[in-house]
Protein backbone atom coordinates (compact mmCIF):
# COMPACT_ATOMS: atom_id res chain seq x y z
CA UNK A 1 0.00 0.00 0.00
CA UNK A 2 1.32 3.43 -0.97
CA UNK A 3 0.87 6.53 1.14
CA UNK A 4 1.47 10.24 0.72
CA UNK A 5 0.25 13.58 2.05
CA UNK A 6 -1.95 14.51 -0.93
CA UNK A 7 -3.36 12.55 -3.84
CA UNK A 8 -4.37 14.55 -6.93
CA UNK A 9 -6.73 12.81 -9.34
CA UNK A 10 -6.16 13.79 -12.96
CA UNK A 11 -2.98 14.91 -14.71
CA UNK A 12 -4.39 17.47 -17.08
CA UNK A 13 -2.56 20.77 -16.86
CA UNK A 14 -4.61 21.89 -13.83
CA UNK A 15 -3.94 18.67 -11.92
CA UNK A 16 -0.22 18.95 -12.66
CA UNK A 17 -0.19 22.62 -11.66
CA UNK A 18 -2.02 21.87 -8.42
CA UNK A 19 0.34 19.00 -7.63
CA UNK A 20 3.36 21.19 -8.37
CA UNK A 21 2.23 23.91 -5.97
CA UNK A 22 1.53 21.35 -3.24
CA UNK A 23 4.85 19.57 -3.75
CA UNK A 24 6.70 22.87 -3.75
CA UNK A 25 5.16 23.61 -0.36
CA UNK A 26 6.76 20.43 1.01
CA UNK A 27 3.82 18.04 0.78
CA UNK A 28 4.44 14.48 -0.38
CA UNK A 29 2.21 14.53 -3.50
CA UNK A 30 1.11 11.87 -5.99
CA UNK A 31 -0.76 12.84 -9.18
CA UNK A 32 -2.77 10.05 -10.79
CA UNK A 33 -3.74 9.84 -14.47
CA UNK A 34 -5.93 7.22 -16.14
CA UNK A 35 -4.30 7.61 -19.57
CA UNK A 36 -0.86 6.42 -20.58
CA UNK A 37 0.30 10.04 -20.90
CA UNK A 38 -0.53 13.17 -18.93
CA UNK A 39 -2.10 16.24 -20.48
CA UNK A 40 -5.85 15.67 -20.70
CA UNK A 41 -7.11 17.92 -23.50
CA UNK A 42 -3.56 19.00 -24.36
CA UNK A 43 -2.28 16.44 -26.86
CA UNK A 44 0.61 16.54 -29.30
CA UNK A 45 0.74 13.23 -31.14
CA UNK A 46 3.37 11.73 -33.42
CA UNK A 47 1.81 9.96 -36.38
CA UNK A 48 2.78 6.25 -36.51
CA UNK A 49 3.90 6.67 -40.12
CA UNK A 50 6.53 9.17 -39.04
CA UNK A 51 5.41 11.88 -41.48
CA UNK A 52 4.89 14.41 -38.71
CA UNK A 53 3.21 15.35 -35.47
CA UNK A 54 -0.26 16.78 -34.91
CA UNK A 55 -1.99 18.91 -32.30
CA UNK A 56 -5.23 17.26 -31.21
CA UNK A 57 -6.25 19.60 -28.40
CA UNK A 58 -5.72 23.17 -27.25
CA UNK A 59 -2.53 24.58 -28.75
CA UNK A 60 -2.81 28.29 -27.92
CA UNK A 61 -1.41 28.63 -24.38
CA UNK A 62 -1.29 32.37 -23.86
CA UNK A 63 -3.52 31.96 -20.81
CA UNK A 64 -0.95 30.17 -18.67
CA UNK A 65 1.51 33.02 -19.32
CA UNK A 66 -1.07 35.71 -18.62
CA UNK A 67 -2.27 34.02 -15.41
CA UNK A 68 1.24 34.09 -13.93
CA UNK A 69 1.35 30.32 -13.43
CA UNK A 70 4.20 30.00 -15.92
CA UNK A 71 6.34 32.53 -14.04
CA UNK A 72 5.25 31.40 -10.57
CA UNK A 73 6.17 27.76 -11.19
CA UNK A 74 9.28 28.75 -13.19
CA UNK A 75 8.13 26.65 -16.11
CA UNK A 76 10.00 28.69 -18.72
CA UNK A 77 12.93 29.76 -16.53
CA UNK A 78 13.74 26.48 -14.83
CA UNK A 79 11.74 23.59 -16.24
CA UNK A 80 12.38 23.86 -19.96
CA UNK A 81 9.23 25.44 -21.37
CA UNK A 82 10.06 27.52 -24.45
CA UNK A 83 7.60 29.88 -26.07
CA UNK A 84 7.02 30.70 -29.72
CA UNK A 85 5.53 34.20 -29.57
CA UNK A 86 4.01 36.25 -32.38
CA UNK A 87 2.04 39.51 -32.51
CA UNK A 88 -0.49 38.19 -35.02
CA UNK A 89 -3.36 37.08 -32.78
CA UNK A 90 -6.44 36.11 -34.80
CA UNK A 91 -7.40 36.03 -38.48
CA UNK A 92 -11.06 35.81 -39.49
CA UNK A 93 -11.52 34.89 -43.18
CA UNK A 94 -15.02 35.79 -44.37
CA UNK A 95 -16.96 34.32 -47.26
CA UNK A 96 -16.92 37.55 -49.27
CA UNK A 97 -13.11 37.61 -49.38
CA UNK A 98 -12.62 40.02 -46.48
CA UNK A 99 -10.01 39.10 -43.85
CA UNK A 100 -10.34 40.56 -40.37
CA UNK A 101 -6.90 40.59 -38.75
CA UNK A 102 -6.45 41.13 -35.00
CA UNK A 103 -2.93 42.23 -34.04
CA UNK A 104 -1.30 42.55 -30.65
CA UNK A 105 -1.40 46.30 -31.29
CA UNK A 106 -4.91 47.72 -31.02
CA UNK A 107 -3.90 50.63 -33.26
CA UNK A 108 -2.69 48.29 -36.02
CA UNK A 109 -5.87 46.26 -35.69
CA UNK A 110 -8.05 49.33 -35.99
CA UNK A 111 -6.16 50.55 -39.06
CA UNK A 112 -6.57 47.16 -40.71
CA UNK A 113 -10.28 47.09 -39.87
CA UNK A 114 -10.66 50.61 -41.31
CA UNK A 115 -9.37 49.39 -44.68
CA UNK A 116 -11.98 46.63 -44.98
CA UNK A 117 -14.85 47.75 -42.72
CA UNK A 118 -14.61 51.52 -42.92
CA UNK A 119 -13.32 54.07 -40.43
CA UNK A 120 -16.55 54.41 -38.47
CA UNK A 121 -16.82 50.70 -37.71
CA UNK A 122 -13.11 50.43 -36.92
CA UNK A 123 -13.39 53.22 -34.35
CA UNK A 124 -16.44 51.57 -32.83
CA UNK A 125 -14.29 48.49 -32.36
CA UNK A 126 -11.53 50.58 -30.76
CA UNK A 127 -13.94 51.87 -28.11
CA UNK A 128 -15.36 48.38 -27.58
CA UNK A 129 -11.86 46.92 -27.14
CA UNK A 130 -10.83 49.65 -24.70
CA UNK A 131 -13.93 49.07 -22.63
CA UNK A 132 -13.41 45.29 -22.77
CA UNK A 133 -9.81 45.63 -21.61
CA UNK A 134 -10.76 47.61 -18.51
CA UNK A 135 -13.77 45.46 -17.77
CA UNK A 136 -11.73 42.26 -17.99
CA UNK A 137 -9.01 43.78 -15.80
CA UNK A 138 -11.57 44.23 -13.04
CA UNK A 139 -13.03 40.75 -13.58
CA UNK A 140 -9.59 39.13 -13.58
CA UNK A 141 -9.28 40.01 -9.91
CA UNK A 142 -11.98 37.42 -9.25
CA UNK A 143 -9.90 34.70 -10.92
CA UNK A 144 -7.28 34.55 -8.18
CA UNK A 145 -8.71 32.53 -5.35
CA UNK A 146 -12.21 31.37 -4.44
CA UNK A 147 -14.73 33.29 -6.54
CA UNK A 148 -17.20 35.92 -5.42
CA UNK A 149 -20.89 35.25 -5.76
CA UNK A 150 -22.73 37.28 -8.35
CA UNK A 151 -24.20 39.33 -5.49
CA UNK A 152 -20.72 40.07 -4.14
CA UNK A 153 -19.41 40.94 -7.60
CA UNK A 154 -22.37 43.27 -8.15
CA UNK A 155 -21.72 45.00 -4.84
CA UNK A 156 -18.03 45.45 -5.67
CA UNK A 157 -18.86 46.81 -9.11
CA UNK A 158 -21.42 49.27 -7.73
CA UNK A 159 -19.10 50.39 -4.95
CA UNK A 160 -16.08 50.98 -7.16
CA UNK A 161 -17.61 51.90 -10.53
CA UNK A 162 -20.85 53.58 -9.58
CA UNK A 163 -23.31 53.72 -12.46
CA UNK A 164 -20.71 52.17 -14.76
CA UNK A 165 -20.69 49.15 -12.48
CA UNK A 166 -24.29 48.49 -13.45
CA UNK A 167 -23.21 48.57 -17.09
CA UNK A 168 -20.52 45.99 -16.45
CA UNK A 169 -22.87 43.64 -14.56
CA UNK A 170 -25.46 44.01 -17.30
CA UNK A 171 -22.84 42.91 -19.82
CA UNK A 172 -22.04 39.81 -17.75
CA UNK A 173 -25.70 38.78 -17.74
CA UNK A 174 -26.11 39.51 -21.46
CA UNK A 175 -25.69 37.20 -24.40
CA UNK A 176 -22.75 37.82 -26.69
CA UNK A 177 -25.25 38.33 -29.50
CA UNK A 178 -26.99 41.19 -27.73
CA UNK A 179 -23.81 42.80 -26.42
CA UNK A 180 -22.12 42.84 -29.82
CA UNK A 181 -25.25 44.03 -31.60
CA UNK A 182 -25.31 47.05 -29.29
CA UNK A 183 -21.64 47.94 -29.86
CA UNK A 184 -20.69 46.80 -33.37
CA UNK A 185 -22.40 47.36 -36.68
CA UNK A 186 -20.74 44.95 -39.11
CA UNK A 187 -22.15 41.39 -39.01
CA UNK A 188 -18.74 39.91 -39.88
CA UNK A 189 -17.05 41.64 -36.96
CA UNK A 190 -19.90 40.64 -34.67
CA UNK A 191 -19.51 37.08 -35.92
CA UNK A 192 -15.83 37.05 -34.94
CA UNK A 193 -16.64 38.20 -31.40
CA UNK A 194 -19.47 35.66 -31.12
CA UNK A 195 -17.22 32.83 -32.24
CA UNK A 196 -14.86 33.36 -29.32
CA UNK A 197 -17.83 33.63 -26.95
CA UNK A 198 -18.99 30.25 -28.27
CA UNK A 199 -15.54 28.75 -27.75
CA UNK A 200 -16.85 27.15 -24.54
CA UNK A 201 -19.45 25.25 -26.62
CA UNK A 202 -22.20 27.66 -25.54
CA UNK A 203 -24.50 29.18 -28.19
CA UNK A 204 -23.63 32.88 -28.40
CA UNK A 205 -27.24 33.95 -27.89
CA UNK A 206 -27.28 32.27 -24.46
CA UNK A 207 -27.37 34.66 -21.48
CA UNK A 208 -23.96 35.04 -19.83
CA UNK A 209 -21.87 34.49 -22.95
CA UNK A 210 -21.02 38.18 -23.39
CA UNK A 211 -17.92 37.79 -21.21
CA UNK A 212 -16.39 35.66 -23.96
CA UNK A 213 -16.78 38.45 -26.49
CA UNK A 214 -15.23 40.91 -24.04
CA UNK A 215 -12.35 38.50 -23.53
CA UNK A 216 -11.48 38.38 -27.23
CA UNK A 217 -11.64 42.15 -27.61
CA UNK A 218 -9.34 42.48 -24.58
CA UNK A 219 -6.61 40.29 -26.11
CA UNK A 220 -4.60 43.23 -27.41
CA UNK A 221 -1.41 44.02 -25.51
CA UNK A 222 0.09 40.52 -25.25
CA UNK A 223 1.45 38.18 -27.92
CA UNK A 224 0.02 34.85 -28.96
CA UNK A 225 1.96 32.07 -27.21
CA UNK A 226 2.49 28.46 -28.24
CA UNK A 227 5.03 26.07 -26.68
CA UNK A 228 8.05 25.07 -28.73
CA UNK A 229 7.69 21.58 -30.18
CA UNK A 230 3.94 21.55 -29.64
CA UNK A 231 1.47 21.98 -26.82
CA UNK A 232 2.95 18.95 -25.09
CA UNK A 233 5.77 21.31 -24.09
CA UNK A 234 3.50 22.83 -21.42
CA UNK A 235 2.59 19.40 -20.06
CA UNK A 236 6.21 18.22 -20.01
CA UNK A 237 7.34 21.35 -18.18
CA UNK A 238 4.61 20.90 -15.56
CA UNK A 239 5.60 17.25 -15.12
CA UNK A 240 9.24 18.26 -14.66
CA UNK A 241 8.15 20.91 -12.17
CA UNK A 242 6.19 18.33 -10.18
CA UNK A 243 9.13 15.92 -10.16
CA UNK A 244 11.59 18.72 -9.40
CA UNK A 245 9.75 19.43 -6.17
CA UNK A 246 9.57 15.78 -5.18
CA UNK A 247 6.10 14.99 -6.51
CA UNK A 248 5.24 11.74 -8.27
CA UNK A 249 3.21 11.27 -11.47
CA UNK A 250 1.55 7.90 -12.04
CA UNK A 251 -0.02 7.27 -15.43
CA UNK A 252 -2.21 4.34 -16.41
CA UNK A 253 -3.82 4.57 -12.98
CA UNK A 254 -7.54 5.40 -13.29
CA UNK A 255 -9.17 6.41 -10.04
CA UNK A 256 -11.75 3.82 -9.00
CA UNK A 257 -12.87 5.01 -5.59
CA UNK A 258 -12.29 7.73 -3.02
CA UNK A 259 -12.32 6.12 0.40
CA UNK A 260 -13.81 7.93 3.37
CA UNK A 261 -13.30 7.10 7.04
CA UNK A 262 -15.13 8.98 9.76
CA UNK A 263 -16.62 11.17 7.05
CA UNK A 264 -13.19 12.28 5.82
CA UNK A 265 -11.40 11.48 2.54
CA UNK A 266 -8.46 9.25 3.48
CA UNK A 267 -7.42 7.31 0.37
CA UNK A 268 -7.80 6.84 -3.37
CA UNK A 269 -8.09 3.42 -4.97
CA UNK A 270 -6.52 3.58 -8.43
CA UNK A 271 -5.10 0.99 -10.81
CA UNK A 272 -5.85 -1.79 -8.32
CA UNK A 273 -3.90 -0.09 -5.52
CA UNK A 274 -4.93 1.77 -2.38
CA UNK A 275 -3.04 5.04 -1.95
CA UNK A 276 -3.50 6.54 1.49
CA UNK A 277 -3.83 10.32 1.59
CA UNK A 278 -2.69 11.48 5.01
CA UNK A 279 -3.81 15.08 4.56
CA UNK A 280 -6.00 15.64 1.47
CA UNK A 281 -7.42 14.39 -1.82
CA UNK A 282 -7.81 16.81 -4.74
CA UNK A 283 -9.87 15.87 -7.77
CA UNK A 284 -9.12 17.65 -11.05
CA UNK A 285 -11.97 15.76 -12.73
CA UNK A 286 -15.55 17.00 -12.60
CA UNK A 287 -17.78 17.01 -9.54
CA UNK A 288 -20.41 14.80 -11.15
CA UNK A 289 -17.94 11.97 -11.56
CA UNK A 290 -16.53 12.53 -8.09
CA UNK A 291 -19.80 12.51 -6.18
CA UNK A 292 -21.71 10.35 -8.64
CA UNK A 293 -19.17 7.56 -8.86
CA UNK A 294 -15.90 7.86 -6.94
CA UNK A 295 -17.46 8.62 -3.57
CA UNK A 296 -19.90 5.96 -2.36
CA UNK A 297 -23.54 7.07 -2.45
CA UNK A 298 -23.88 6.44 1.27
CA UNK A 299 -21.07 8.91 1.97
CA UNK A 300 -22.63 11.78 0.00
CA UNK A 301 -25.00 13.94 2.08
CA UNK A 302 -28.49 14.04 0.59
CA UNK A 303 -28.43 17.80 0.05
CA UNK A 304 -25.09 17.62 -1.73
CA UNK A 305 -26.31 14.74 -3.90
CA UNK A 306 -29.27 16.83 -5.07
CA UNK A 307 -26.98 19.78 -5.78
CA UNK A 308 -24.57 17.65 -7.80
CA UNK A 309 -27.44 16.10 -9.77
CA UNK A 310 -28.44 19.61 -10.86
CA UNK A 311 -25.00 20.33 -12.36
CA UNK A 312 -25.55 20.18 -16.11
CA UNK A 313 -23.50 19.47 -19.19
CA UNK A 314 -24.46 18.57 -22.74
CA UNK A 315 -27.90 20.16 -22.72
CA UNK A 316 -27.24 22.13 -25.91
CA UNK A 317 -26.19 18.94 -27.74
CA UNK A 318 -22.86 20.55 -28.68
CA UNK A 319 -19.61 18.65 -29.08
CA UNK A 320 -16.42 19.00 -31.10
CA UNK A 321 -14.96 17.40 -34.20
CA UNK A 322 -11.21 17.61 -34.83
CA UNK A 323 -9.54 17.00 -38.18
CA UNK A 324 -5.75 17.20 -38.04
CA UNK A 325 -3.51 16.60 -41.01
CA UNK A 326 -0.14 16.89 -42.64
CA UNK A 327 -0.61 18.67 -45.99
CA UNK A 328 1.62 18.88 -49.03
CA UNK A 329 2.43 22.56 -48.50
CA UNK A 330 1.16 25.80 -47.01
CA UNK A 331 -1.46 27.29 -49.34
CA UNK A 332 -1.40 30.95 -50.30
CA UNK A 333 -3.95 32.36 -47.89
CA UNK A 334 -3.84 35.86 -49.31
CA UNK A 335 -3.86 37.14 -45.73
CA UNK A 336 -1.83 40.02 -44.29
CA UNK A 337 1.82 39.10 -43.84
CA UNK A 338 2.48 36.94 -40.81
CA UNK A 339 -1.13 35.99 -40.16
CA UNK A 340 -0.61 32.45 -41.43
CA UNK A 341 0.83 31.98 -37.91
CA UNK A 342 -2.34 33.20 -36.17
CA UNK A 343 -5.32 31.26 -34.88
CA UNK A 344 -8.05 31.51 -37.51
CA UNK A 345 -11.71 31.86 -36.61
CA UNK A 346 -14.16 31.77 -39.49
CA UNK A 347 -17.80 32.06 -38.42
CA UNK A 348 -18.57 34.44 -41.34
CA UNK A 349 -21.37 36.48 -39.68
CA UNK A 350 -23.27 36.60 -36.41
CA UNK A 351 -26.36 35.24 -38.15
CA UNK A 352 -24.36 32.29 -39.51
CA UNK A 353 -22.99 31.22 -36.15
CA UNK A 354 -26.36 31.57 -34.44
CA UNK A 355 -27.92 29.45 -37.17
CA UNK A 356 -25.14 26.87 -36.80
CA UNK A 357 -25.88 26.31 -33.11
CA UNK A 358 -29.61 26.10 -33.81
CA UNK A 359 -28.96 23.31 -36.32
CA UNK A 360 -26.61 21.51 -33.96
CA UNK A 361 -29.21 21.51 -31.20
CA UNK A 362 -31.52 19.67 -33.61
CA UNK A 363 -28.79 17.09 -34.27
CA UNK A 364 -27.86 18.40 -37.70
CA UNK A 365 -24.61 19.61 -39.22
CA UNK A 366 -24.67 23.36 -39.93
CA UNK A 367 -24.86 24.64 -43.49
CA UNK A 368 -22.12 27.15 -42.71
CA UNK A 369 -20.15 25.79 -39.76
CA UNK A 370 -17.96 28.04 -37.63
CA UNK A 371 -14.38 26.90 -38.25
CA UNK A 372 -11.30 27.16 -36.06
CA UNK A 373 -8.13 26.64 -38.09
CA UNK A 374 -4.44 26.79 -37.38
CA UNK A 375 -1.12 25.89 -38.94
CA UNK A 376 1.04 24.94 -35.91
CA UNK A 377 4.10 24.27 -38.07
CA UNK A 378 4.34 27.90 -39.24
CA UNK A 379 6.08 29.07 -36.07
CA UNK A 380 9.02 26.65 -36.14
CA UNK A 381 10.55 23.91 -38.29
CA UNK A 382 10.60 20.21 -37.45
CA UNK A 383 6.91 19.38 -37.41
CA UNK A 384 7.06 17.20 -40.52
CA UNK A 385 9.56 14.81 -42.02
CA UNK A 386 9.36 16.65 -45.34
CA UNK A 387 10.30 20.32 -44.76
CA UNK A 388 7.91 21.38 -47.53
CA UNK A 389 4.92 19.88 -45.70
CA UNK A 390 2.81 21.72 -43.12
CA UNK A 391 0.46 20.74 -40.30
CA UNK A 392 -3.22 21.72 -40.16
CA UNK A 393 -5.26 21.97 -36.95
CA UNK A 394 -8.99 22.08 -37.64
CA UNK A 395 -11.90 22.16 -35.20
CA UNK A 396 -15.62 22.71 -35.51
CA UNK A 397 -18.81 22.14 -33.53
CA UNK A 398 -21.00 19.12 -34.23
CA UNK A 399 -23.95 17.50 -32.47
CA UNK A 400 -23.19 15.20 -29.57
CA UNK A 401 -26.22 13.15 -30.66
CA UNK A 402 -26.82 13.37 -34.42
CA UNK A 403 -30.45 13.13 -35.48
CA UNK A 404 -29.45 10.45 -38.01
CA UNK A 405 -28.13 8.14 -35.30
CA UNK A 406 -25.01 7.62 -33.18
CA UNK A 407 -21.58 8.48 -34.50
CA UNK A 408 -19.74 5.61 -36.16
CA UNK A 409 -16.63 5.36 -38.33
CA UNK A 410 -18.54 6.11 -41.50
CA UNK A 411 -20.40 9.15 -40.18
CA UNK A 412 -17.21 10.52 -38.61
CA UNK A 413 -15.31 10.25 -41.89
CA UNK A 414 -18.18 11.90 -43.74
CA UNK A 415 -18.25 14.71 -41.16
CA UNK A 416 -14.48 15.09 -41.49
CA UNK A 417 -14.87 15.49 -45.27
CA UNK A 418 -17.60 18.08 -44.66
CA UNK A 419 -15.40 20.00 -42.20
CA UNK A 420 -12.38 19.87 -44.50
CA UNK A 421 -14.39 21.23 -47.42
CA UNK A 422 -15.81 23.98 -45.18
CA UNK A 423 -12.28 24.96 -44.13
CA UNK A 424 -11.11 25.10 -47.74
CA UNK A 425 -14.05 27.35 -48.63
CA UNK A 426 -13.40 29.56 -45.61
CA UNK A 427 -9.70 29.95 -46.48
CA UNK A 428 -10.45 30.11 -50.22
CA UNK A 429 -7.78 27.48 -50.95
CA UNK A 430 -7.33 23.79 -51.73
CA UNK A 431 -5.38 21.72 -49.23
CA UNK A 432 -3.85 18.39 -50.22
CA UNK A 433 -3.73 16.03 -47.22
CA UNK A 434 -0.79 13.64 -46.98
CA UNK A 435 -2.21 12.01 -43.87
CA UNK A 436 -5.06 13.02 -41.58
CA UNK A 437 -6.46 12.00 -38.20
CA UNK A 438 -10.11 12.39 -37.16
CA UNK A 439 -11.07 12.79 -33.49
CA UNK A 440 -14.79 12.65 -32.78
CA UNK A 441 -16.89 13.17 -29.65
CA UNK A 442 -16.58 9.57 -28.51
CA UNK A 443 -12.81 9.63 -28.95
CA UNK A 444 -12.56 12.57 -26.53
CA UNK A 445 -14.62 10.70 -23.93
CA UNK A 446 -12.41 7.63 -24.24
CA UNK A 447 -9.31 9.79 -23.96
CA UNK A 448 -10.17 11.87 -20.88
CA UNK A 449 -13.56 10.72 -19.61
CA UNK A 450 -15.16 14.17 -19.72
CA UNK A 451 -18.96 13.87 -19.91
CA UNK A 452 -20.28 14.73 -23.37
CA UNK A 453 -16.64 15.31 -24.40
CA UNK A 454 -16.91 18.75 -22.82
CA UNK A 455 -13.42 20.25 -22.37
CA UNK A 456 -14.80 22.49 -19.61
CA UNK A 457 -16.11 19.46 -17.65
CA UNK A 458 -19.47 21.19 -17.18
CA UNK A 459 -21.18 23.95 -19.13
CA UNK A 460 -19.90 27.49 -18.80
CA UNK A 461 -23.48 28.74 -18.44
CA UNK A 462 -24.50 31.75 -16.39
CA UNK A 463 -25.81 29.58 -13.54
CA UNK A 464 -22.48 27.69 -13.34
CA UNK A 465 -20.00 30.57 -13.15
CA UNK A 466 -18.22 32.44 -10.34
CA UNK A 467 -19.63 31.43 -6.95
CA UNK A 468 -21.94 28.90 -8.59
CA UNK A 469 -19.23 26.85 -10.34
CA UNK A 470 -19.80 23.95 -10.28
CA UNK A 471 -22.47 24.54 -7.62
CA UNK A 472 -22.84 26.89 -4.63
CA UNK A 473 -21.48 24.58 -1.93
CA UNK A 474 -18.62 23.33 -4.15
CA UNK A 475 -17.48 26.66 -5.58
CA UNK A 476 -14.63 27.38 -3.16
CA UNK A 477 -12.54 24.28 -3.99
CA UNK A 478 -13.06 22.74 -0.54
CA UNK A 479 -16.08 20.41 -0.46
CA UNK A 480 -18.49 19.51 2.36
CA UNK A 481 -16.48 16.28 2.70
CA UNK A 482 -13.47 17.08 4.92
CA UNK A 483 -10.17 16.48 3.20
CA UNK A 484 -11.70 16.42 -0.30
CA UNK A 485 -11.12 19.29 -2.75
CA UNK A 486 -12.03 20.09 -6.35
CA UNK A 487 -9.94 21.63 -9.12
CA UNK A 488 -9.90 21.47 -12.92
CA UNK A 489 -11.98 23.14 -15.59
CA UNK A 490 -15.20 22.35 -13.73
CA UNK A 491 -14.16 24.72 -10.97
CA UNK A 492 -13.62 28.48 -11.02
CA UNK A 493 -12.69 30.19 -13.30
CA UNK A 494 -13.40 27.39 -15.78
CA UNK A 495 -11.88 26.11 -18.99
CA UNK A 496 -8.89 27.26 -20.99
CA UNK A 497 -5.18 26.65 -20.57
CA UNK A 498 -4.56 28.96 -17.61
CA UNK A 499 -3.59 26.76 -14.67
CA UNK A 500 -5.69 28.99 -12.43
CA UNK A 501 -8.05 26.29 -11.09
CA UNK A 502 -5.00 24.22 -10.14
CA UNK A 503 -3.25 27.13 -8.46
CA UNK A 504 -6.35 28.29 -6.62
CA UNK A 505 -7.23 24.82 -5.34
CA UNK A 506 -3.67 24.29 -4.09
CA UNK A 507 -3.81 27.60 -2.21
CA UNK A 508 -7.00 26.54 -0.42
CA UNK A 509 -5.50 23.16 0.53
CA UNK A 510 -2.38 24.84 1.89
CA UNK A 511 -4.46 27.36 3.81
CA UNK A 512 -6.60 24.63 5.38
CA UNK A 513 -3.47 22.70 6.33
CA UNK A 514 -1.99 25.78 7.99
CA UNK A 515 0.81 26.03 5.42
CA UNK A 516 -0.32 29.28 3.82
CA UNK A 517 -1.79 32.28 5.56
CA UNK A 518 -2.62 35.51 3.83
CA UNK A 519 -1.13 38.25 5.96
CA UNK A 520 -2.51 41.72 6.46
CA UNK A 521 -0.01 43.22 3.97
CA UNK A 522 -0.93 40.70 1.26
CA UNK A 523 -4.64 41.34 1.78
CA UNK A 524 -4.07 45.10 1.61
CA UNK A 525 -2.08 44.75 -1.61
CA UNK A 526 -4.83 42.66 -3.17
CA UNK A 527 -7.50 45.19 -2.23
CA UNK A 528 -5.36 48.08 -3.47
CA UNK A 529 -4.80 46.31 -6.79
CA UNK A 530 -8.54 45.79 -7.22
CA UNK A 531 -9.27 49.45 -6.46
CA UNK A 532 -6.61 50.59 -8.94
CA UNK A 533 -8.06 48.33 -11.63
CA UNK A 534 -11.57 49.54 -10.85
CA UNK A 535 -10.49 53.16 -11.09
CA UNK A 536 -8.86 52.56 -14.48
CA UNK A 537 -11.96 50.73 -15.65
CA UNK A 538 -14.22 53.54 -14.50
CA UNK A 539 -12.21 56.12 -16.45
CA UNK A 540 -12.28 53.93 -19.55
CA UNK A 541 -15.99 53.22 -19.25
CA UNK A 542 -16.78 56.91 -18.87
CA UNK A 543 -14.83 57.63 -22.07
CA UNK A 544 -16.68 54.87 -23.91
CA UNK A 545 -20.12 55.92 -22.63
Amino acid sequence: MAACDVVVIGAGHNGLACGSYLARAGLDTIVLEQAAEPGGCIVTEELPSGVGRLELGAFEHSGIRASGVDADLELSTRFGLEWRLVDELVLAPCDDGVDLAMHNSLDRTVEGFAEVLGREEAERYREFARWAERAMTVLSQANNGPPPTMRELTAIAELTLGSQGDRLIQALYASASNLCASHLGDPRLRGLMLHWAAHSQQPPDDPGTAAGALMLAAFHGAPSARPAGGSRGTVDALARCLAGHGGVLRTGAPAERIELAGGRAVAVHAGGERIAARRAVVSAIDAKRVFGGLVADADVPAGLAREVAAIHVGRRNVSELKVDAVIAGLPDLGAPAGFERALMLSPNTDADIEAAFARIRLGELPERPPMMIGFPSTREPGWTRDPDHEVVWLSTFVPWEPAAGPWDEGSLEAAADWAWAAAERALRVDMEPVERLVTGPGDWVRRNGNPYACPNHIEMSLDQLLGMRPSPSLSRYATPVPGLYLSGAGSHPGGGVTGMPGRNAAAVVLRDLGLRRKGRLERWRGQAAMLRDAARAARSLRRAA
